[in-house]
């Protein structure tokens, strides 16, 4: 009977180790699914972050409607940004920086719809450096490339400045001359026909 009551307590001391065993895993397997859970909401975390990080370097990168001496054109941020800053520089009077500023802008966006503004304010920057040939250049080029764009008489009224400055009457007038035929309802050709009369 003894030995009956042994191999009964033997049973119930395994079935004890055999449940605290399974307590120590269970509490495990709990252990490991807290980690897996915090490892999934770390890595939606980093998901979710990077996501946007991405949507914030798109967005910057998204085209935005400007205007500017009445024509509306699409520019990326970085691009207005820049233009801008150089405008900043002119309105501040620091035409050496507004010149460098619209140097460098006209060389890293050639081909944007802010280049014949950037033309006409780099010409007058240089203007008032009184670096005559060099702004004569830039009005020239907006000339060129944009004659129909509503800057165009008052580059060329300018660009006569530049000449007289030059002390070159003779071209001035050829200019002037030349912006009444081509641009005649402007207020730049009023100019210059009442200039041109005071020459005479």
């Amino acid at each position: 009977a003894q030995s009956g009551g042994d191999s009964a307590r033997r049973g119930v001391l395994d079935l004890v180790g055999q449940i605290e065993t399974l307590r120590r895993e269970l509490a495990q397997l709990r252990g490991e699914q807290e980690r897996l859970a915090r490892d999934v909401a770390e890595t939606q975390r980093q998901q979710r972050d990077a996501w946007a990080a991405l949507d914030e370097r798109l967005r910057a990168l998204e085209p935005v409607q400007v205007t500017v001496d009445g024509q509306t054109f699409a520019v990326r941020p970085d691009e207005k940004t820049a233009f801008e800053e150089a405008m900043a520089a002119l309105r501040a009077s620091d035409f050496a920086r507004a010149a460098t500023l619209y140097g460098q802008f006209l060389g890293r966006y050639p081909g944007s719809g802010y280049t014949p503004a950037a033309l006409y304010w780099l010409g007058n920057a240089r203007y008032a450096l009184r670096q005559y040939r060099e702004a004569i250049d830039s009005y020239q080029q907006l000339l060129d490339r944009y004659p129909r764009h509503n800057r165009a008489p008052e580059a060329m009224l300018a660009l006569a400045s530049c000449q007289l400055e030059l002390k070159d009457g003779n071209a001035a007038r050829a200019t002037w001359r030349a912006l009444v035929q081509r641009y005649p309802e402007s207020e730049a050709a009023a100019a210059a026909r009442e200039r041109l009369a005071r020459m005479r």
